[in-house]
């Protein structure tokens, strides 16, 4: 009984907070869902995607450098007079930004920086301005609430990026600041960097225990629950799970069937990344992800790669960037709102480390990839399992000993494993850059 009071003064609380702290967001939010509503139309979405583009790509080209020099270079039009002239556009990749973002960061001022991770090689920084929560926030919670999700809602996230908190006091500080804030707004996480047998169980009790909640982490992760939960023989569905949404990961058919038949929760997937926030989701009805229309622009390239364009106010808008993720396309589906049949992007993996005891902790490849991150020579890597030994090949900016890098990656990753078996982690020197099927750099192999 107590158990359910305190739960239930946690929704009442976090209905409180997030009517009352993020107002402006909710009527963000209304106004997208509003629109979405009226505009069905494939045409009128068309002419809608037209309009926002020319002031966006105005603006653009006006405030950043970059963008006016790109036009110049590229013989690029001041305005389009149809929305599909975006395709003749350069593809913008990762590494043009990267070249140019002295002068990016200049004119991005002020505003704040966010890392985007490193699927395609160690973790960049990107523009955020102080209006792009807001809009990245309505993003994520217009294509939840097609499963009927609404802010405030029991939340229990299975995620990583601790190091984000940064070390120390003042790490400790934000962290608990975040906890806080989670609390006040139904959320509870849950560390991805453990996904033990045991850590796991525990996770499934302590998701039981929020009845109704939804389960929202990274594929493998969550792979890793639905393991726990077969083998187990556990009654999943009984711990009520309302639905469970798939993040930053290539999702396949059967991780869906088995969220309905183990856990008896509606899947969904979310698709996006750091630079854009989600930008697509699927429906409960049907696992083909949905873009929202009204805050991107798709289409594919001859290789099927995914070309997205922003079309919402953000700070440091993506005029035609290649995401680097294919496309397998869905028959018959019109141009508008775009929707795939699936997207085969970045695969990753759990890791099992060696302790000194004996004792194997499994855990999620983004602490490792986090670790190497934070060593500054890196700049590509592929981490190989074979047994009980992991290989991280790096390659490296400078002529730098692999002796002193991989030193450097063993003080990070002892914040989180100081029994760590070091002896079982070795370095070498990264000659090819292996691919996956959806041609994207491979991160990891666990053999």
């Amino acid at each position: 009984m107590k158990a359910g009071l305190t739960a239930g003064v946690q929704r009442r609380v976090a209905r409180l907070v997030v009517g009352i702290g993020l107002r402006h967001r909710l009527e963000l939010l209304a106004a997208r869902q509003a629109r979405h509503r009226s505009i069905v139309e494939p045409e009128r979405m068309a002419r809608w995607q037209l309009e926002a583009f020319n002031e966006i790509w105005r603006r653009a080209t006006e405030r950043y450098r970059f963008y006016a020099d790109w036009r110049r270079r590229h013989g690029l039009p001041g305005r389009l007079e149809d929305i599909a002239e975006l395709a003749k556009f350069p593809v913008l990749r990762k590494s043009d930004i990267e070249t140019s973002f002295p002068i990016i960061a200049e004119d991005a001022a002020p505003c704040r920086f966010v890392s985007t991770g490193g699927s395609t090689g160690p973790s960049q920084l990107f523009p955020r301005g102080s209006g792009d929560d807001a809009l990245l926030y309505s993003n994520m919670y217009l294509g939840r609430s097609w499963a009927g999700i609404r802010p405030g809602d029991d939340i229990v996230l299975i995620w990583g990026h601790e190091h984000l908190y940064g070390f120390g006091a003042k790490g400790r500080l934000v962290k608990t600041k975040r906890q806080i804030m989670d609390w006040l707004i139904g959320t509870r996480r849950l560390n991805v960097y453990r996904l033990d047998e045991e850590s796991v169980a525990a996770y499934f009790e302590a998701i039981r225990a929020r009845p109704g909640v939804v389960v929202i982490g990274y594929v493998s992760a969550l792979r890793k629950l639905l393991d726990f939960v077969e083998r187990s023989g556990v009654a999943g569905s009984e711990a009520h799970i309302r639905a469970v949404v798939f993040c930053a990961e290539t999702v396949r058919p059967a991780d869906l069937r088995r969220a309905q038949t183990l856990l008896g929760a509606t899947p969904l997937i979310e698709y996006g990344m750091a630079e854009t926030g989600a930008i697509a989701y699927s429906r409960p009805d049907s696992s083909a992800p949905t873009f929202f229309w009204d805050a991107v622009h798709c289409h594919l390239t001859g290789e099927r790669e995914l070309v997205v364009t922003t079309l919402q106010p953000l700070s440091f808008p993506l005029i035609n960037f290649g995401t680097e993720d294919r496309v397998e396309p869905l028959d018959a589906a019109p141009a508008l709102p775009f929707r795939c049949a699936r997207i085969v992007g970045r695969t990753r993996d759990v890791l099992a480390l060696r302790l000194r005891s004996g004792r194997v902790a499994e855990v999620h490849s983004d602490l490792i990839e986090e670790c190497l991150d934070l060593v500054p020579h890196i700049r590509s890597y592929f981490i190989h399992q074979k047994g009980e030994t992991i290989d991280i090949a790096v390659k490296m900016a400078s002529e730098q000993e692999l002796a002193e890098v991989r030193s450097r990656f063993l003080r990070e990753i002892a914040r989180r494993f100081a029994d760590l078996d070091a002896a079982t982690i070795t370095f070498s020197l990264l000659k090819d850059e292996p691919k996956t099927i959806a041609g994207k750099r491979k991160i990891v192999l666990r053999e």
